[in-house]
């Protein structure tokens, strides 16, 4: 049945990824079946910076989707030039007073529009969860990420500023999750939570006392596609891929300290992104004599970048903490399997049909048990030929049809609760008049 849905987004934009790309994508499959209102605050690199959206609302009208730009004010703005001078923490201040704009804004369209359901959409960050629960309206909150807590074994060899930021954010994130009302009147609030892993659905459940659906917020945008040309060659070398931004929580270290242990000389690296730690990077590659076996290939426009991976035998990832990267799925498309260490994510998505999981444990343990899973799949190439055709069956599972279903279901069971909620709440108020 046809809604009308009121969605917050925040950052949207039909041409990056991450956070936006899975806003848009979302906003772009529910427009499909469905009349959308979406409340939106930036589309470029800060709060505020919504040109991109603007020229594109203005040159492809959408009648399934009605824009609404929300801007934020003074203090908002201000705040924000010390997100935008490297200060990053002063974000959420200036996010929040954006989301007590953004409630404004929806009771404004409250006023003209009969909204069937408000959902809370992005980012996906639990930290700031809006203040879209008093509309009084059936209310879905999700897909919610941002709990994990950082395993400190991830953490040995980097630097003392990059651990102290991690301890940090794992105290901040304890001091939220067990003594933040409004944190905890959200989660309560909500009619359908949707939880981005299922770590987050554990902390859901173990927090806040109430149930949550998983979903994560990617899923496969265009159709899978395997090529299988590239096993032609296979046998004479393996295509390895590891595709992100070089900082420390994206945790490239690990896949050169993984590397250096391998024995078999059959394979090339080839990473996709750029970042502050680069230059580091390559020179420890040029330590651990990785260097010959390494392609560097900084930001390039998405087709090249999709030739790269869609070219590559297994892909490599690496991270900290992720909740759901987007190149997971990326992966996922064109059938390459991936190397991974089962949490976050990433734990959630891959199995042992579209990649290979490592266990977490000490350092050194993790790094030896993923150079030896590599040096197997580096021995017997042809596993990586059959897993890629498992790979492609697992996209299946991805797919927007069938996250429309979940979503369709998650709104009717949100106007269910919510009428619910309703009449006992008349019920109780006619009982003590």
């Amino acid at each position: 049945m046809k809604k009308k849905i009121l969605i917050s987004a925040y950052a949207i934009s039909p041409f990056r990824g991450s956070e936006y790309g899975a806003a848009w994508n979302t906003v772009m499959h529910l427009a499909t079946q469905h009349e959308v209102w979406v409340l939106y605050g930036m589309s470029d690199n800060f709060m505020g910076d919504t040109q991109t959206m603007r020229k594109y609302v203005e040159e492809t009208p959408l009648a399934s989707v009605h824009f609404i730009e929300v801007q934020p004010g003074r203090l908002a703005k201000a705040i924000t030039l010390l997100d935008k001078a490297g200060l990053g923490w002063f974000f959420y201040f200036a996010y929040y007073l954006w989301q007590k704009k953004a409630l404004k804004v929806a009771r404004e369209v409250l006023k003209t529009v009969d909204i069937d359901v408000v959902h809370q959409l992005g980012p996906i960050g639990y930290r700031e969860p809006g203040f879209l629960w008093k509309l009084n309206k059936p209310m879905v909150w999700g897909p919610i990420g941002g709990m994990n807590i950082i395993n400190k074994e991830l953490l040995k060899g980097k630097p003392f500023s990059t651990r102290l930021k991690f301890k940090v954010k794992n105290a901040i994130n304890h001091i939220q999750l067990n003594y933040s009302r409004r944190i905890r009147e959200a989660f309560l609030q909500a009619d359908v939570l949707i939880a981005a892993t299922s770590a987050g659905q554990q902390t859901i459940r173990g927090k806040f006392g109430v149930d949550s659906y998983y979903l994560s917020e990617q899923g496969i945008i265009s159709h899978a596609f395997l090529d299988e040309s590239k096993f032609d060659h296979i046998n004479q070398q393996v295509q390895l891929v590891w595709s992100g931004t070089l900082i420390e929580r994206k945790n490239f270290d690990m896949c050169l300290d993984v590397l250096a242990k391998i024995k078999q000389n059959n394979w090339m690296l080839h990473i996709l992104g750029n970042g502050p730690m680069k230059e580091k990077l390559q020179q420890k590659a040029v330590e651990l004599k990785l260097s010959n076996r390494i392609i560097w290939y900084g930001h390039i426009p998405r087709p090249e970048a999709i030739r790269v991976m869609s070219g590559a035998h297994l892909h490599i990832i690496t991270s900290i903490a992720e909740d759901n990267p987007a190149v997971i799925f990326e992966a996922l498309t064109y059938g390459v399997p991936t190397l991974t260490m089962d949490h976050c994510g990433m734990g959630n998505v891959i199995c042992n049909k579209c990649g290979i999981k490592i266990d977490l444990d000490t350092y050194d343990t993790i790094v030896n048990n993923m150079s030896a899973a590599l040096e197997d799949v580096l021995a017997n190439p042809h596993k990586l030929v059959d897993l890629a055709q498992t790979t492609i069956a697992c996209a299946a599972e991805h797919n927007w049809d069938k996250r429309l279903v979940q979503l369709n279901n998650m709104y009717e069971e949100a106007i269910r609760i919510r009428e619910k909620r309703y009449h006992s709440s008349s019920s109780l108020t006619t009982l003590t008049a």
